[in-house]
């Protein structure tokens, strides 16, 4: 075993400006669990296409490039055999495949590594070293000022903790035979003589991404390389991956292009609270009882070749102006910088809350298309959630049979009481024992309820169907958190059985955890995980113990959209207690209504639609289901 799965959605979710001040737990074992499973992720905001193009590829043509790898070479201390792919309708294969690249020529063909399928299920020690070149040159002569962009699927493993040995690199030559060498792989070590003068001919294309981070698909990647191709007559390109049994690397439409004067774009890292900066977690879900002000904050690269002045980062909220304070920054060519906007509390007002984030600067930015960024979270009276209310994975990964926990770390901002947990279990045997604990900041439990039994209502609840349920475990006794403190919200099993529950969106090391034989040594022990469990706080003085659908009003259900994410085409299922009039809209993050129907008076039952949404684009939406004077929403993920 090997990995653990993470599912990347391009925004995060909001958090707080508090967690300096709030304890954090005793830290568990830094060998991630092993669990390895598919992973997807949804689409980036691609750079704008209004540049010059001095020349693109998108692979189509396979017999452009130039494939090898270093044992063909003569370095027979690299593995043999691994080599890029390329072509149509590939795919990863290996025991944890990731998704195929979601390009915009994915349907012409792309380049892929595919180091999991090579590794096998018990992996390799040896070093995978191999890449591809264009075999003709590109003429850069006209154009002193030069950039690249290609798109990327990516995610890293890198031996389970950022050993440093598992590099994507972009590498350029003047004439296709001096390359920095294929016995190295550090920027450092990447630069040539040419004419006595020493060139960076060697970029690391995912410097800042750690083992199993976040990554959307696909991700664009962009270098500035006017000092190596810049003027020149004959520019070559070779894409090399270096690692060791790691997941896959996909390359597909490759741009090089004039260098624009002015153009800054948000980069990978967007954050309602700035976790990297203040360490604040990332709330889907807020309690009245939790709120506080937020950080929001975006990476910003500078495409441009001017230094970028002045650039700030603006917000609004459901379509109003967020208001709070901006940090201007100056950002110098190439480089990436994070801007930042304090000052946002979210009102105390039930409802989902859709940020658009968008950076300025003082010049006149020439590819304005890529200055955006969307974010969300849902504001509730009791619940307090980590997850975002969407499922990506189960956990364990398959039917596990022996005892098992998993605990999600919250800040309390203030003095409130814990009445339950909620969990969306996914499946068990019927009569299952789970219990829910609340944990202080050493991992001791604190606070429990009973033994809760599970019932065939609560069996194979997948999401396939659209019937997802989550289960509320009352506390025996009712446990109150002072503010500026942290406790976990926690579910055990007592052995097998085939529980398993739901997991969400991405979590920082050592803010979730997991107890079993999980470990590589396989010892019974606490380990940090880095996806969210779908586990929640549950805040309210009436809660009881029971099954409860995602969302329930009096008179009807709404379930989650089948299949979700989707394209062209989604089923919407809803169920009515009785005879009603039903309407439906469907809403971007902007709060902008894109779809709508009215149904009239339908008779109670269930009721089932397929939506057309081949004409939106990639993205989270909202829908919302309107029976008499009530209302439901959920999410929607459009690839």
């Amino acid at each position: 075993m090997k990995k653990i799965y993470i599912l990347f959605f391009s925004v995060l979710f909001a958090g707080s400006a508090m967690a300096q001040y709030i304890a954090e737990p005793a830290a568990a074992s830094r060998e991630a669990i092993t669990q390895r499973a598919k992973i997807d992720a949804p689409e980036q905001n691609l750079a704008s296409s209004s540049r010059s193009t001095i020349w693109t590829n998108t692979f189509e043509d396979c017999s452009d490039w130039e494939i090898n790898n270093a044992y063909n070479e003569g370095f027979t201390q690299f593995v043999q055999g691994l080599d890029w792919l390329c072509g149509v309708g590939l795919a990863p294969t290996g025991p944890a495949a990731i998704a195929p690249i979601n390009s915009t020529t994915a349907d012409n063909g792309f380049m892929m590594v595919d180091s999991d399928e090579f590794g096998g299920e018990e992996g390799g020690s040896g070093v995978e070293n191999c890449w591809f070149q264009t075999v003709e040159s590109i003429d850069c002569s006209d154009f002193p000022a030069v950039s690249i962009s290609f798109e990327n699927q990516y995610f890293k493993w890198d031996g389970g903790n950022d050993d440093g040995n598992e590099k994507c690199l972009l590498e350029v030559s003047r004439d296709g035979v001096t390359w920095p060498s294929v016995e190295t792989w550090d920027e450092s070590n990447g630069f040539v003589d040419y004419d006595g003068e020493m060139v960076q001919a060697r970029w690391e294309c995912f410097p800042n991404v750690g083992t199993q981070d976040p990554f959307t698909n696909p991700t664009l990647v962009v270098f500035e390389i006017s000092e190596i191709a810049g003027g020149q007559e004959t520019v070559y390109l070779r894409f090399r991956w270096k690692g060791t049994w790691g997941y896959a690397w996909m390359v597909d439409d490759v741009t090089v292009y004039e260098t624009p004067e002015n153009d800054i774009a948000i980069d990978s890292y967007v954050s309602l609270t700035d976790y990297e900066t203040t360490e604040m977690y990332e709330y889907g879900v807020w309690p009245f009882s939790q709120l506080t002000e937020l950080q929001m904050a975006a990476s910003v690269r500078n495409l441009g070749q001017n230094l970028a002045e002045n650039v700030t980062l603006s917000a609004t909220v459901n379509g109003t102006d967020a208001g709070g304070t901006a940090l201007p920054i100056d950002i110098a060519s190439a480089a990436v910088d994070t801007a930042r906007l304090v000052g946002f509390t979210p009102p105390a007002v039930e409802g989902t809350y859709n940020v658009e984030m968008t950076i300025s600067m003082d010049a006149e930015d020439e590819n304005a298309d890529n200055d955006n960024a969307n974010a969300s979270f849902e504001v509730t009276e009791f619940l307090y959630g980590r997850d975002n209310g969407v499922y990506s994975s189960g956990f364990p990964a398959t039917t596990y049979n022996q005892e098992f926990s998993f605990a999600n770390g919250y800040q309390f901002f203030n003095e409130t009481t814990i009445y339950a947990i909620d969990v969306m279990l996914i499946a068990g045997e019927s009569g299952a024992e789970i219990q829910a604990h609340v944990l202080d900041g050493g991992l001791d439990i604190v606070a429990s309820s009973e033994e809760f039994i599970m019932s065939p209502a609560v069996i194979d609840n997948t999401p396939d169907d659209g019937n997802i349920l989550w289960t509320t475990i009352r506390l025996s006794q009712p446990y109150t958190v002072p503010a500026n403190s942290f406790f976990l919200a926690s579910i055990q099993n007592f052995g097998g059985q085939g529980v398993r529950l739901g997991r969400s969106v991405p979590a920082p090391a050592q803010t979730c955890f997991v107890y079993g034989f999980f470990g590589t040594q396989g010892a019974l022990d606490w380990y940090f995980t880095t996806t969210t469990g779908m586990l929640r706080f549950n805040l309210d003085p009436d809660a009881q113990t029971g099954v409860q659908e995602v969302v329930a009003r009096n008179n009807f259900l709404l379930f989650q959209n089948m299949p979700n994410p989707a394209n062209a085409t989604t089923r919407i299922r809803y169920e009515l207690a009785q005879n009603d009039r039903v309407s439906f809209e469907v809403m971007d993050l902007t709060g902008k209504r894109v779809k709508a129907d009215d149904f009239g008076m339908q008779v109670a039952g269930e009721h089932q639609f397929d939506l057309n949404i081949a004409d939106l684009a990639p993205g989270l939406y909202t829908y919302t289901l309107t029976v008499g004077n009530e209302r439901a929403t959920r999410k929607m993920i459009v690839q």
